[in-house]
């Protein structure tokens, strides 16, 4: 489900950096019918917090506080770098409760994963506590970022967080730790942009295919649209590639299968 998202700025956030992790919390309150509204229009007065969005029990509508490229005020030194959704609800709550009194939430949370995925190419996978705070890409709990994410505890163990990424079309399996061997030979000397750079040829979908398969959310149609060649671009500065230009070179051709998965 597209989701609808109603404007409710907070005037609390600072600059973003390059967005590589998507990061889940708990209001530890505002349970109510309305809760992501209450929280947002919290997070306009001046509390020092905020989050991207908040997001509640409403199905199909979340309420967004601060512009994805910003930086909310809700993990501490990870701030510029995470995407943040406050839910409502508690740190305790069972992974029962979860699923049987909160569905139309953690499917509200499925859909924002997805959306914010295909923005910024983040892959859908649970990321450890090690890889979110080193140089993971991926989806973590607040808690997983340890005291420099600020020392909390939520979302809490019993988040069903297996059910939610499966809904968002993602997986809890971490990315395997290397690329997977060497590269098959390319056919062409580069491709890219479908503005002239052999954007329709078949190592455009072997291509595809492959970064699907380190977690990247990519479509696989041999077509080297703006998609593709905005996960190319962060696949690139991600792996100190040079030049950082959206093409496909054998640069980063050979990258794609021998780097490792981070």
């Amino acid at each position: 489900m597209s989701l609808t998202r109603v404007w409710t700025p907070s005037g609390n956030y600072s600059g973003g950096g390059t967005k590589r992790l998507l990061v889940i919390h708990t209001m530890e309150g505002f349970t109510g019918s309305n809760g992501a509204y209450d929280c947002a229009k919290y997070f306009q007065t001046d509390c020092g917090a905020s989050s991207q969005v908040c997001i509640d029990n409403n199905r199909g509508k979340i309420w967004e506080c601060v512009s994805r490229n910003n930086g909310a005020w809700t993990q501490c030194n990870y701030n510029s770098a995470s995407v943040s959704c406050e839910q409502s609800g508690y740190a305790s709550w069972s992974r029962q409760y979860w699923l049987d009194n909160r569905s139309n939430q953690l499917h509200n949370i499925a859909d924002w994963l997805a959306e914010e995925s295909k923005k910024f190419g983040i892959p859908l996978v649970d990321l450890s506590s090690s890889s979110a705070q080193g140089s993971g890409r991926g989806v973590c709990y607040h808690s997983e970022l340890g005291s420099s994410g600020c020392g909390h505890s939520d979302p809490g163990s019993g988040f069903p967080l297996d059910k939610v990424l499966e809904w968002a079309g993602g997986s809890t399996s971490t990315p395997p730790p290397s690329g997977g061997g060497a590269a098959p030979p390319m056919h062409v000397d580069y491709f890219g942009p479908a503005y002239g750079h052999n954007h329709n040829v078949g190592d455009v979908r072997t291509w595809q295919d492959k970064m699907r398969s380190r977690g990247w959310s990519i479509d696989v149609d041999q077509i080297y649209g703006n998609d593709s060649e905005s996960i190319c671009r962060q696949f690139q500065q991600e792996k100190g590639l040079q030049p950082v230009d959206g093409l496909v070179g054998p640069d980063t051709w050979n990258a794609t299968w021998n780097a490792p998965v981070t």
